[in-house]
């Protein structure tokens, strides 16, 4: 055995010298007896539970496919690419917004609703139901005691109607800065009724008062009789409205107005074999043209409700007609019918004169409950009672006819509806 700690101190000498080339010689021999050098490889190895690795552009993975078909992250990255809009978009305009690649393009009402985004307008939309009552004709005595008295029985002024239902419908723009609007409104009520019935009397309680009906039957005697009126209202009008600082709009414009009526009344002489019927009936129609002024003020503002008002007034262009006709089963002139109708235009000038007030709570913050009341007078009109004496209607005899515009009605009720705005 050598001590090698014992070389190792003395390397630098001839001895160590010897010693240290021998041991390189012996390593060399070894090293070539091994062979050549061989490539070391690290071994393969797996975590359990691993996942495999994607890539990921705008969180879109890459799958195994795409990458096993050579493709590089770049030349995926324009597929993965989201695209946005730079344009603002608000909730009515252009319906959304539209870019290269993406989207839908604006629809019809979408463009009319851009159109209306940029003229700054706002639209006013109500819808009401009206209950409507109408006053009663002026005086005319129409029957009275068939006995030597001749007391009053029925006259023209008692015939008050029921109350009568339609729609009013208004659409408005309104410039929201400075409050000037255009308006249209139409309206419509319709069967307005009064009836009377005089009941059957054995001592012929009943007689035309004078002077008769048609110039004819003056004080002629019946014993059962029924009077009817009915009447109907339409309107359509068409206004500008100029603001006045917040509570007051003026307004102007045209407006027609058609008002028509019917009367009738029938009798009976059971006196008679067979019986005495006779008929008479008169129907008037009123078509009114002209322009109106008026204003609106908003009176009381809460913060759950608001108080408008309204008033109109105006002159207008009367075209009137009346008919007339008269039927009897009187003896020889069995079931015979006369008749005349006479129309003017201009017949008159006539006025028409319209007030309401309204109550508005809001439900939402573009939808509003309405509830008020509305009063329309109408003078310068034709009215079937006011004809009565007028007219030439005898069996027999040629007809002849005029026509009177001295009559008058006042219609007014309540109003309930909406009000939408957009």
């Amino acid at each position: 055995m050598i001590n090698v700690m014992g070389l190792t101190g003395r390397m630098g000498s001839p001895t160590g010298r010897g010693i240290r080339s021998m041991i390189q010689r012996v390593a060399a021999g070894t090293a070539m007896a091994a062979g050549p050098l061989a490539p070391v490889f690290a071994e393969s190895f797996e975590l359990p539970g691993s996942v495999p690795s994607v890539m990921v552009e705008q969180q879109a993975p890459i799958t195994a496919d795409q990458l096993s078909s050579g493709l590089t992250a770049s030349s995926l990255a324009d597929s993965f690419t989201v695209a946005t809009c730079t344009d603002s978009c608000t909730s009515c305009g252009d319906g959304g917004c539209r870019c290269d690649g993406g989207g839908d393009p604006p629809g019809f009402f979408q463009k009319l609703c851009g159109i209306h985004d940029k003229t700054g307008a706002c639209w006013v939309g109500r819808a009401d139901a009206l209950i409507l009552w109408r006053n009663a004709p002026p005086d005319r005595l129409l029957v009275q005691s068939g006995d030597d008295f001749g007391d009053p029985i029925l006259d023209a002024n008692q015939l008050d109607s029921t109350a009568a239902a339609g729609p009013r419908v208004s659409l408005i723009r309104r410039d929201k800065c400075s409050g000037n609007a255009w308006e249209a409104t139409y309206l419509r009520a319709a069967n307005f009724r009064s009836q009377r019935y005089l009941p059957f009397s054995d001592d012929f309680a009943y007689a035309l008062a004078p002077p008769g009906i048609y110039d004819n039957n003056d004080s002629q005697p019946f014993d059962e009789g029924y009077a009817n009126l009915g009447s109907r209202l339409q309107s359509f009008e068409f206004n500008r409205l100029i603001a006045e600082g917040q509570r007051l709009r003026w307004l102007a414009g045209f407006r027609w107005v058609e008002w028509q009526e019917n009367f009738s009344l029938s009798d009976s002489n059971d006196a008679f074999d067979p019986p005495i019927d006779d008929l008479y009936q008169t129907d008037t129609i009123n078509s009114l043209y002209g322009g109106q002024i008026g204003a609106e003020v908003l009176v009381l503002t809460l913060p759950w409700l608001r108080v408008d008002s309204v008033i109109k007034a105006g002159a207008y262009y009367n075209n009137a007609v009346q008919r007339s006709a008269y039927t009897t089963n009187e003896f020889d002139i069995l079931g015979e019918t006369v008749s005349v109708r006479v129309g003017d235009s201009p017949a008159s000038c006539g006025f028409i004169g319209e007030v309401g007030m309204t109550g508005v709570m809001p439900i939402t913050s573009c939808l509003d409950f309405r509830f008020g009341y509305f009063a329309l007078w109408l003078s310068g009109i034709a009215q079937p009672t006011q004809q009565l004496s007028g007219q030439q209607l005898v069996p027999g005899e040629d007809a002849s006819g005029s026509l009177a515009t001295n009559g008058g009605v006042v219609v007014q009720g309540v109003t309930l509806g909406l009000e939408g705005r957009w």
